[in-house]
């Protein structure tokens, strides 16, 4: 799984070479299902006017979910104005669960929306998502902020 995890970091580090259509980020993700909390780093590929990739890696700060890693594709669908837009997303999910020193890896479905905000070199995210399968279900809230 660690290499996994090596590669997708590899990839998206090498669609920064020449470019400026590459964003990073920082915040935190609630799963509302079990109230689990983490710490998220975030990157954003402009692949032209209307569509984005992105991927997150979140830590969390509980004894049994250890990591996620999730993988999206977002349509800019609405542009509300020049600071604000709402793209829906599709995507896959990665994580880790661990308890008692015994860990499992689990993959589910995201389904949900990114709503973006703020200015040119400073941009505010919420991306609310619903995961189905068996990386943990339920309702998920992620926020920070994108440079």
């Amino acid at each position: 799984m660690k290499n996994i995890v090596l590669s997708v970091c590899l990839f998206f580090s090498f669609l920064t070479v020449g470019t400026s259509q590459f964003s990073f980020g920082a915040g935190a993700q609630l799963i509302f299902d079990g109230s689990v909390f983490g710490v998220q780093g975030k990157a954003l590929y402009e692949i032209n006017d209307t569509w984005r990739a992105a991927g997150a890696f979140t830590y969390h700060l509980e004894d049994f979910f250890d990591w996620t890693l999730d993988l999206d594709a977002q349509y800019k669908a609405v542009e509300v104005s020049d600071n604000f837009d709402i793209a829906p997303l599709a995507g896959l999910s990665i994580s880790r669960f661990s308890a008692f020193g015994f860990g499992t890896t689990g993959t589910g479905i995201n389904l949900g929306a990114f709503l973006s905000f703020g200015g040119d070199n400073l941009n505010f995210y919420v991306e609310p998502k619903l995961r189905i399968g068996d990386g943990g279900d339920g309702l998920i809230v992620s926020g920070g902020v994108l440079f």
